[in-house]
C-alpha cells in the first residue's frame, strides 16, 4: 500500500508541471481509487486472536484409589475455560496399558461447563496410564499430567509363618505372623472365643497381630484384602494346652509288708485333657500286680467333673517279696485318644 501512495504522489507531481496530460491524469484518479480500495481492506479484516484457542492443557483428576479390581471407571476432565461452549472443540482420551504406545480411548464434545466426565471408561488388567487433550479449529493442545490405574483382579497370596499350624501354646494369646501383598488389610479371627485382631501388611507384605486364645482347639482365620478390593483367607489351629492327653496316677501305698496283709489301696487318676483342662466323662481301667497273686482288674470307672477316677482293692495275703505294678488307662469320651500311666509296688 506504501508503494501505491509513492506512485498516485508522483503522477501528481508531473500534472502540476505540465509533462503528463489529461489522459494520465484520469489513470491517477483510477491507481487513487484502487490505493483506496486497498487501505479500506486492511482495516476491515479478520481479527488475528482466536477466541478458545485449543494450546492449553486440560487437567484429568486422579480417582480415589489407584488401584481397583473394577473392570471400569469414571474419569474427570477439567477443559480450559477459553473453549468453555464453543463449537468445535472436543477433550480426547488417551490410555497407554503397561509401557506400550497411547492410543485414543474415546472423544467427547466439550460442553457448557468446564467440567467434564467420561463414564465407564474400560480397564486392562495392569496399569492403564491416561492422559487427556483438547482438540479444536486451531489443533490438538498438550497432553495433561498422565494419571494412572492399575486394574488387581487377583486375590492376595497369604503365608502364615508362626504359629504353626497344630501347635500348642501355654499363654493367653499367640501373635499370628505371615506374608502377603503390601499394603493390604488384615483381619484375624478366633473361632474359639470370638476375638479379633486388624492390621496391615507393610511395604513388604510382613504383617504380625496377637490374637487371645481360649483353653483347647483354636481356629484363627486370617482374612486379607488387598488395596484393589479383592480378598482370600487361610486358617492356623492352635491349641491352647500341652496339645496331649495326660493322666497321673497315684496311691495310697507302695510298699507293703507280706507278712501284714492283707492291706487296703487305694489308686486315684487325674486326667487332663491337651486343652490344659481336666477331663470329666473319660473311662478309666485300673491294674494291680503284685508277686504272687493273680493280678487285679478293676471295672471301668469314670472321671468324675474334676477329672479324677478312683479304685480301692485289697492286697490279699499270699503275696510274696518283690516288685509290683500299678496301671491305669484311660479312654476319652470319644474313644480317639488314650493315656497311660504307673506307679511302682513293692511287697517286702
Amino acid at each position: 500500500m506504501a508503494g501505491g501512495v509513492l506512485v498516485l504522489g508522483w503522477f501528481c507531481l508531473l500534472i502540476g508541471l505540465g509533462l503528463i496530460g489529461p489522459a494520465a491524469s484520469s489513470m491517477a484518479g483510477a491507481v487513487g481509487g484502487m490505493v483506496g480500495s486497498l487501505t479500506h481492506i486492511a482495516v476491515a479484516g479478520p481479527s488475528s486472536s482466536a477466541a478458545g484457542s485449543a494450546s492449553d492443557a486440560p487437567v484429568l483428576e486422579p480417582p480415589d484409589a489407584p488401584t481397583t479390581n473394577i473392570a471400569s471407571v469414571d474419569l474427570t476432565v477439567q477443559v480450559p475455560v477459553a473453549v468453555v461452549g464453543q463449537t468445535g472443540y472436543s477433550c480426547r482420551l488417551y490410555v497407554a496399558v503397561g509401557s506400550a504406545q497411547p492410543t485414543v480411548v474415546t472423544e467427547a464434545p466439550v460442553g457448557g461447563t468446564a467440567t467434564m466426565v467420561l463414564p465407564s471408561v474400560a480397564l486392562a488388567a495392569g496399569t492403564n496410564t491416561f492422559t487427556a487433550t483438547v482438540v479444536g479449529p486451531s489443533g490438538e493442545s498438550a497432553p495433561s499430567k498422565p494419571v494412572s490405574i492399575t486394574l488387581d483382579v487377583t486375590k492376595p497370596k497369604i503365608t502364615v509363618t508362626s504359629p504353626k499350624n497344630g501347635s500348642s501354646a501355654t499363654g493367653t494369646s499367640v501373635t499370628v505372623q505371615g506374608k502377603t501383598q503390601p499394603a493390604s488389610d488384615v483381619r484375624l479371627q478366633n473361632d474359639a472365643n470370638g476375638a479379633t485382631t486388624n492390621t496391615t501388611a507393610d511395604d513388604t507384605g510382613l504383617f504380625s497381630a496377637p490374637i487371645p486364645i481360649a483353653a483347647g482347639p483354636n481356629n484363627i482365620t486370617i482374612t486379607v484384602t488387598d488395596p484393589a478390593g479383592n480378598g482370600n483367607t487361610a486358617t492356623v489351629t492352635v491349641t491352647k494346652g500341652t496339645g496331649t492327653l495326660r493322666v497321673r496316677l497315684s496311691g495310697s501305698v507302695y510298699q507293703f509288708d507280706s507278712k501284714r496283709l492283707p492291706a487296703n489301696v487305694t489308686f486315684t487318676a487325674v486326667v487332663v485333657g491337651a486343652d490344659g483342662k481336666r477331663v470329666a466323662g473319660a473311662t478309666a481301667l485300673f491294674t494291680v500286680s503284685v508277686p504272687g497273686l493273680q493280678a487285679v482288674v478293676s471295672t471301668p470307672e469314670t472321671t468324675d467333673a474334676s477329672g479324677t477316677a478312683t479304685f480301692s482293692t485289697t492286697i490279699p495275703k499270699g503275696a510274696t517279696p518283690g516288685g509290683g505294678l500299678a496301671t491305669v488307662l484311660i479312654t476319652m469320651p470319644s474313644g480317639t485318644q488314650t493315656a497311660t500311666d504307673r506307679d511302682v509296688l513293692t511287697v517286702r
